[in-house]
């Protein structure tokens, strides 16, 4: 018989409690994953054309409705693909769920790579705090490829270091673990390109100069490595060559490599040392300790698996700064290896002193971290003015979850100032004041408080931000109207095509006057800017104009307010 003393002592188990945190970071990582609309623009185009692979039972072409999309390779449309098929093609979360198990993956990995480098103890805490990472969680639930790449980039960097590190002579890592990481790099490229082959090569170089070591290059069988990434990619690269002659790799590189490299494609041009401005949202919520991790990586410089984990971050940032391109996600491949870093400073320095002798310079890391942390708070303020623009105003519950998201993104800020000062201050005497707060410098209440957070945004404030997702409007009342065909003027949102799942004609002005005139039960969507010109051209068509409904909302891509009119023609 199960006594009650039994029961409290198995919830009392060190094992137990482990299992909780893990639970309470994981369970964020689902939340929305139904409910959050289709995102604009990647996602849905993404999804869209894993849709029309099932659909058209075409597994090597990649479209767009008719068009060519020739963003990316074939990796993710595959899974999606497969996703979709498994569990149903209509919801959007069976695109996403290929990003979601990558994410578990990731976590899964950097528990592995934690352990080797700084043990069992500080694993489980360093792969809890990576996976409060808000451009990881944010990932994890966007149906495109960088969830997956990152997965095997942490998959791939792992096996390069234990074939560097690992000392014995062992059969698997003379040979099954070189193969089995030029098969993870491959998979990466049929992903997302160069990105897993640049990381890998960047560690890979820059650590053998620093060592002054080239006979690691050896270690690592590069003539396997060509073998399997033909086997991976060729076959697939001849066939999508032969079925777009030729297009589809010019396009690639045209249109989407190259301009990168030139300016900011579609606007997204930024100086150098902009990841560097806008760390405190790329790390948070541990952006704060990035001074002290600096202190950290000094301190331990000599050490090899911390050279390693900086011949990781070191190059790729430096490429990323001087790339005019610059979106806030391209960071992600480098994020586990900063993780790391960040956690293991916070460990380092909690039992020992911080190396700064001179106050004025430890008021100058404090006041850095402090600074750093401010990005949390800037971030749930943004947060709360969404929820009272683009919110229902009558949805009582709403702002409250939001108000309370932003008091929890406030507390975490507390918590890591004060986590910070006990850090770099060490103060020895501990007045009563301060003992009121030593509890708080514990890392569990961030982790906990920052997975409530990412559950009340993900699960509830998101999902509710009905005008800030118009092509969920429009599709909404949509359902309430008969209709043959559909055309759509000025909105031309990729999320409203997946909704409506490719039938849809993306027009202007005169084709849509042109679309309504050839049918009977036809409707066109206007967006407001272009109504003029489309009544000019109905009118020479002698349509009779009938107004059905109007849409308002915010086309967050374009960053502005816009109001779509469904008209009809009345015959």
């Amino acid at each position: 018989m199960i006594s009650k003393s039994n029961i409290l002592l198995f919830f009392k188990q060190k094992y137990f409690l482990q299992i909780l945190m893990i639970i309470i970071c994981l369970i964020p990582i689902f939340s929305g994953i139904s409910s959050i609309p289709p995102l604009d623009r990647d996602e849905s185009r993404f999804s869209q054309s894993s849709y029309q692979m099932v659909e058209t039972n075409d597994y090597v072409n990649i479209k767009f409705q008719d068009e060519i999309r020739a963003k990316k390779p074939i990796g993710i449309y595959w899974l999606q693909a497969l996703s979709a098929e498994v569990f149903g093609i209509d919801d959007i979360a069976s695109y996403r769920l290929p990003s979601l198990f990558a994410a578990f993956l990731s976590i899964s990995i950097l528990w592995f790579f934690s352990k080797k480098i700084f043990g069992r103890n500080s694993a489980l805490l360093i792969t809890l705090l990576f996976s409060t990472n808000i451009l990881f969680v944010s990932e994890a639930h966007i149906a495109k490829t960088d969830s997956v790449l990152l997965s095997l980039i942490c998959l791939q960097q792992y096996l390069l270091f234990l074939i560097i590190f690992e000392k014995e002579k062992k059969y698997k890592l003379d040979h099954l673990i070189p193969v089995m990481m030029w098969l993870v790099v491959s998979l990466g490229m049929l992903i997302k390109g160069p990105i897993s082959l640049i990381v890998f090569i960047l560690t890979l170089i820059t650590y053998c100069i620093i060592k002054k070591n080239i006979s690691i290059l050896s270690k690592i069988k590069p003539l396997i490595g060509l073998v399997i990434a033909a086997v991976i990619l060729v076959p697939w690269i001849v066939s999508i060559q032969q079925s777009t002659d030729g297009l589809f790799l010019y396009k690639a590189i045209h249109e989407d490599f190259l301009p990168k490299l030139s300016g900011g494609q579609e606007g997204h041009g930024a100086y150098p040392g902009f990841y560097i401005l806008f760390s405190s949202f790329i790390l948070w919520p541990l952006a704060c300790f990035l001074p002290i991790s600096i202190l950290f990586i000094f301190e331990k410089k000599n050490n090899s698996a911390i050279q390693f984990l900086l011949c990781w971050i070191i190059p790729y940032w430096l490429i990323l700064e001087l790339v005019p391109t610059k979106l806030i996600h391209y960071p992600l491949p480098i994020l586990p290896p900063l993780i790391m870093l960040i956690s293991a400073s916070l460990f380092f320095f909690e039992k020992n002193e911080v190396k700064i002798h001179n106050v004025k310079i430890k008021n100058v890391f404090f006041s850095l971290s402090t600074l750093l942390g401010f990005g949390g708070i800037l971030f749930g303020s943004a947060l709360y003015y969404f929820t009272i623009k683009f919110g229902n105003s009558d949805n009582y519950l709403l702002h409250f979850i939001s108000l309370l998201s932003f008091t929890l993104f406030l507390c975490v800020f507390v918590l890591t100032t004060i986590k910070s000062y006990f850090l770099i201050y060490k103060p020895k005497l501990i007045s009563s004041f301060w003992q009121f707060f030593l509890v708080f410098k514990n890392l569990k209440f961030l982790i906990i408080l920052t997975s409530i957070n990412y559950f009340l945004i993900f699960g509830f404030i998101l999902p509710n931000l009905e005008k800030l997702f118009p092509s969920k409007l429009i599709f909404n009342e949509l359902k309430t109207i008969k209709y043959d065909s559909i055309s759509s003027i000025g909105f031309h949102e990729p999320s409203l095509v997946f909704f409506l799942k490719g039938k849809i004609i993306l027009s202007n002005s005169h084709e849509g006057a042109i679309f309504l005139a050839e049918g009977k039960n036809n409707i066109v969507l206007i967006e407001e800017r272009h109504l003029k010109d489309f009544k000019f051209f109905a009118k020479n068509l002698d349509l009779n104009l009938d107004e059905i409904k109007n849409v308002q909302g915010f086309n967050y891509s374009k960053g502005k307010k816009i109001k779509i009119y469904f008209y009809k023609s009345i015959h």
